[in-house]
C-alpha cells in the first residue's frame, strides 16, 4: 500500500454535505441577522472594503510571483497585461473592455516577435 487511503463514497458525500449545510448555515444566519436589525454605520463602512481587498487577494499573486519567487520584470506579460487592463478599468469603469484589453495585451506580448 502506498501510505495514502481514499475516503469511501459513503465519507466524501457526508464531507460535502456537512460543508455546505455548514456554510449555508453562516450565510443565512448573517441574513436573517440583519434582516431585523439596522447595519451599523461603522460596520457598513468596514464591511464596503472586504471585495475590493478579496480582488487584490486573488488577482495580485498571479500577477507578480511565478515558481514561488518575484517575478517583477518588463518581460513578464501577466504583469504587463494586468497593469493595461487595471488602466482600461479605471478609465473605462467597463467590464467589456478590461478582460478584452488583458487578454489582446497578453497575446501581443507573449506572441508577438521581439523587434
Amino acid at each position: 500500500m502506498s501510505g495514502i487511503e481514499t475516503l469511501s463514497t459513503t465519507w466524501l458525500w457526508f464531507h460535502l454535505i456537512a460543508i455546505a449545510t455548514i456554510t449555508y448555515a453562516l450565510r443565512s444566519s448573517f441574513i436573517a441577522l440583519f434582516s431585523y436589525y439596522d447595519v451599523p454605520a461603522q460596520l457598513e463602512d468596514v464591511l464596503e472594503l472586504v471585495p475590493p481587498a478579496v480582488f487584490a487577494a486573488l488577482a495580485v499573486p498571479p500577477l507578480l510571483y511565478r515558481d514561488g519567487t518575484y517575478y517583477l520584470s518588463p518581460t513578464n506579460p501577466f504583469l504587463i497585461a494586468g497593469l493595461a487592463a487595471g488602466v482600461v478599468s479605471w478609465k473605462t469603469e467597463s467590464l467589456f473592455r478590461t478582460i478584452a484589453t488583458g487578454f489582446t495585451v497578453f497575446v501581443v506580448v507573449t506572441y508577438a516577435p521581439i523587434l
